[in-house]
């Protein structure tokens, strides 16, 4: 922080306020902050003499009773979101009322004036001046009146500052931030994917209560995130039963054709430019979900419960195979997912100052598929059952238990603790042990040959008893001291996997062919060198892959936070929390430590004209993350990555293997994984740090007249530092050189390094067993320093509900530029989280400075509903995102891939096509993606509680391309047929038909 006495008047403070509660054993069993899932109801009273509040919940009836101040201020925070009567008490009678909705995360103002009389007022904030973050809520009435797809991305890409991911890897993005940089979290506990911190877990749609967006600015009881956080909370019982159920339909016919994919026009391929890659045609998608949720007293006034069930069936049949493949008898697939889902909430209220809460979410996917043949000639499908039918999904159970007691007027304590764990079940019929994987793409094909692929299953197959778990405990404490809210907190994590998998058949036949036959294959010689047909270009790679590991990852946190109301106008929001992580490999034993994290926060909040009519307001801050436990499979555990080329003078056309080989190649791994298990120690630097990176926002917010607000915000966001693997060893062979160190043993993995600064390494250089400690500056690696800025306008004007309808519109100029993604490499496919081939070499960063995946220039949106009548409501949502940019990877040029470069080992890996520079982005831009949804709502009066609605998603069947292959070469020198060609689109149109009914007792 910018002011080190401030904090350290509030860490005594709060040491004083607390004393006993955070000395305490308990420190062990930390919980989660209250504001995580809680909203405040703050004001002022005019004349504050013998007054009190009582803000009633007017759905459970639950009561809490504050004082204002000397000056008429008071704040009830911890308060659970929803509707609330606030009372004001003077000698013991009601002298005025005021009803009010607490949101998560935020402030809502009912201040009582100098009036006398008794009144009572609806009244919802338009403007929170209470509040300093970056982000947006929405509660499940907006959320039912808006035409969104009933998942939690629907809802984020609603908020600012967000944009869809690749859809290679899909997730959301954040600010510019990789997909893989978002904390989740329900009711306060912490859902986020453990093993690739990619989505979270799923709950009922129609349990949502209420979802807070946070592109960034949060404080500093949040964490572990360097893209945004996604807040929900769900729905709880009240004092009236209410029961409903929900049919959704949406029928093939009414879905729009999707696009065939054709070959690109590569200009060096002209047996395939411009044909028919995959054709889409057929393909055919229903999905039917069912919903049913009740809630009500089972103790009036005391206990409460909410529960709430769902099932979607997606059915699809599509084409699975493209018109070059090679096993055209499984090429139509027939897949049918289940989803069934619920979750149980119980709330206690023991009396006015204690609460407890227990949640149970239970979130189901299955997945069977079943295969048919098709034919490319006649673009039909047959009948015939292939063998392969694959059966698997995943099974996440998440249990919550959460106790809020405010002590005293001053003293509030929440604590929670969770555990979830997530199985992946797989079944797998039709599999052939030990028979390879055969691909042969059409240009890779020797004429007249037949290439057969007899394995019915393709790609990996996990390894069994593949599970995910993640136990959780924290505690928060909240004291008010003057003008002072202070809090603390601590939390801890503790995750662990097993998981890992290889390929089908045990092993892959991979055909290539080069346009020049004389040119190197990676790690050998040329194919012309071979005899056979390499002498014309064509080559083989009998390939090996498998991963396993059952990593563990520790995170825990401490913070401390002083909301200082430095004036009835004037809010300072100062924080700061301390982070580690340390993750650990299959026996327990870590590999990667990163201690004493500082994060500072700051923020504050001006309300310029003392009404909450105008409000400046700004933050600053640092953000740390994690490293998720898949990274453990490859560079902690014994993974398998060998390449073996061969040249061949026929290929059997039963198995589909080459005959006649002839090595050009030894078996080798660019990242020497041979199945080794690796020394932990060994495998990252002593020294590592970890990714964080540092925010500045300004913004203000204005009610600009009675019917509209408006705003704009500028934001900058910088990435200071990542982990990333490094697999270049000339850097420790010139160490060990320089040393006189016999280093011609030592065969160098891929270890995790803070890459464009100093790293220590501890190595067994010298192969006796014993480590060296090998001291590289940041110059000796040659590796540049991570660069990823994100600059960021927002500007929104809304119509808050009045008059029957609301409004908002958002635009976002924004640019994302460095030369690092983040965790993932989106754009080439690759969430191999923090082991991509991003700084692998530096011959791989030269050009990688440029415009970033997940840049996206201009972003239109805009959704709002208007109420026609009582009886019949229309929606509206609109998207407009202007396209990532594009670029082109090919191989290392000949000139730099001398002296067998390690680099060239990794063939199209670099900023270099045609031996030409073309830094990253510079090839175009995808195309703007423009996404309209309408609805129709009808409830009518003739049958109350029932709702009958029709949504139409992309009206006007804008299928944009939203990824291409940016990868320019297959095999040495050679221009791949599918370079540039669509790897995804906006999905087509669709209609969704809504049944549902609600019934109050």
């Amino acid at each position: 922080m910018k002011n080190p006495i401030r904090m350290t008047v509030v860490a005594h403070a709060l040491a004083l306020a607390f004393g006993g509660v955070l000395l305490s054993g308990s420190l062990s069993a930390p919980a989660y902050a209250q504001s995580n899932a809680t909203g405040t109801i703050f004001g002022q009273i005019a004349n504050a003499n013998g007054a009190s509040v009582v803000l009633e919940n007017t759905a459970t009836g639950a009561r809490r009773t504050v004082h204002p101040d000397a000056s008429g201020r008071y704040q009830a925070t911890s308060m659970q979101p929803g509707s609330y009567k606030v009372m004001l008490m003077r000698g013991g009678e009601v002298e005025r009322t005021l009803d009010v909705e607490a949101l998560i995360g935020q402030g809502v103002e009912a201040s009582f004036d100098a009036v006398q009389a008794v009144t009572v007022t609806t009244r919802r904030r338009t403007i929170d001046v209470s509040n300093t973050n970056n982000g947006a809520v929405f509660t499940a009435s907006e959320l039912q009146a808006l035409p969104v797809a009933q998942s939690l991305s629907g809802i984020i890409q609603l908020a600012p500052g967000t944009t869809r991911g690749n859809p290679r890897i899909g997730g959301d993005s954040f600010g510019g931030a990789g997909v893989s940089e978002n904390s989740y979290y329900i009711n306060g506990f912490p859902v986020t994917n453990v093993y690739k911190q990619i989505g979270s877990t799923t709950l009922p749609f129609f349990a949502i209560a209420q979802a807070q967006i946070l592109q960034g600015g949060y404080s500093a009881e949040f964490g572990r995130s360097t893209g945004g956080v996604v807040n929900i909370t769900t729905k709880s019982g009240t004092n009236r039963w209410e029961a409903g159920a929900v049919l959704q339909y949406t029928p093939n016919k009414l879905r729009a054709k999707p696009e065939d994919t054709y070959y690109p026009q590569t200009g060096a391929n002209p047996a395939t430019d411009g044909k028919l890659l995959t054709y889409r045609g057929s393909n055919t998608a229903t999905d039917v979900f069912g919903s049913a949720y009740v809630g009500g007293p089972l103790i009036k006034d005391k206990l409460f419960v909410f529960a709430n069930v769902e099932q979607d069936r997606f059915t699809s049949g599509y084409i699975s195979k493209d018109s070059d493949s090679t096993n055209k008898t499984n090429g139509w697939t027939e897949r049918d997912t289940h989803t069934p889902r619920y979750l149980v909430k119980l709330d206690y209220n023991i009396n006015d100052d204690h609460r407890l809460e227990f949640t149970q979410i239970h979130d189901e996917y299955k997945k069977t598929q079943q295969n048919y043949g098709f034919d490319y000639g006649t673009l039909q499908r047959n009948s015939t059952r292939a063998d392969g039918v694959t059966g698997d999904g995943a099974i996440t159970n998440d249990s919550i238990l959460k106790y809020t007691g405010f002590l005293t007027d001053r003293l509030t304590v929440t604590a929670l603790a969770g555990r979830f764990k997530s199985t992946y079940p797989q079944s797998v019929e039709g599999y052939v042990p030990g028979v390879y994987q055969v691909s042969a793409p059409a240009h890779a094909q020797v004429p007249g040959l037949s290439y057969n692929n007899p394995q019915p299953i393709g790609g990996t197959m996990q390894v069994e008893n593949a599970e995910d778990k993640q136990s959780t405990l924290r505690l928060d404490v909240e004291y008010k001291l003057g003008d002072h809210a202070l809090r603390a907190g601590l939390d801890r994590n503790n995750v662990s996997s097993i998981n890992g998998s290889s390929l089908a058949g045990g092993g892959s036949w991979i055909y290539f062919r080069s346009s020049n036959p004389n040119a190197a294959v990676p790690g050998g010689r040329s194919p012309a060198s071979g005899g056979g047909y390499g002498t014309q270009g064509y080559y083989v790679d009998e390939y090996h892959q498998s991963d396993s590991a059952s990593p563990k990852t520790d995170q825990s946190a401490q913070y401390l936070q002083d909301r200082w109301q430095i004036t009835d106008r004037l809010l300072l929001d100062l924080g700061l929390r301390n982070e580690q992580f340390t993750n650990k490999n299959s026996f327990g034993v870590p590999y990667a430590e990163q201690r004493h994290m500082l994060a500072p926060r700051l923020g504050a909040s001006w309300d310029m004209r003392g009404d909450s009519s105008l409000k400046l307001f700004a933050n600053a801050g640092r953000y740390h993350l994690q490293i998720p436990t898949s990274v453990a499979l490859r560079l902690a555990g014994n993974p398998v990555h060998i390449d073996h080329y061969f040249t061949y003078t026929g290929v059997d056309a039963k198995t589909g293997a080459p005959t006649g080989l002839t090595e050009i190649s030894p078996p080798f791994s660019a990242g020497n994984e041979y199945g080794q298990a690796k020394d932990p120690h060994q495998v990252a630097a002593s020294s590592l740090g970890a990714t964080y990176q540092d925010e500045l926002a300004l913004g203000f917010e204005a009610a600009l007249t009675p019917s509209f607000n408006g705003g704009a915000k500028f934001t900058y966001r910088t990435l200071r530092n990542t982990i990333e693997d490094w697999c270049d060893q000339r850097p420790v062979d010139a160490w060990a050189r320089r040393n006189n160190v016999n280093a011609s043993k030592y065969s160098m993995p891929c270890l995790l390094v803070n890459p464009g600064r100093d790293n220590t390494l501890e190595l067994d250089l010298r192969g006796d067993g014993k480590l060296v400690t090998v001291p590289l500056s940041a110059e000796d690696m040659g590796l540049p320093k991570v660069e990823r800025i994100y600059t960021a306008l927002d500007f929104f004007l809304e119509h808050p509900l009045r008059n029957g309808w609301y409004g908002k519109v958002n635009y976002t100029w924004s640019r994302s530029r460095g030369n690092m993604e983040g965790q993932v490499a989106s754009d080439i496919g690759q969430a191999d989280l923090a082991a991509t081939t991003a700084f692998d070499y530096p011959e791989l960063m030269t050009g990688a400075n440029g415009l970033l995946p997940n840049n996206h220039t201009h972003v239109l949106k805009a959704y709002g509903y208007y109420e026609l009548t009582p009886e019949w409501r229309l929606g509206a949502n609109l998207n407009v995102a202007t396209g990532a940019p594009k670029s082109c990877i090919g191989n290392l040029p000949k000139a730099l891939n001398v002296n067998n470069n390690p680099a060239g080992w990794y063939g199209a890996a670099t900023f270099y096509c045609d031996e030409q520079l073309t830094p990253r982005g510079s090839v175009g831009t995808l195309p703007t993606d423009v996404r309209l949804a309408l609805n129709a709502t009808y409830m009518p009066r003739w049958l109350k509680g029932l709702t009958l609605k029709a949504d139409v998603f992309n009206l006007f069947n804008k299928q944009t391309d939203l990824a291409t292959q940016p990868v320019y070469n297959s095999g040495a020198d050679t221009i791949s047929p599918y370079y540039n060609q669509v790897l995804g689109r906006s999905p087509e149109r669709q209609v969704r038909f809504t049944a549902e009914y609600n019934y109050k007792f």
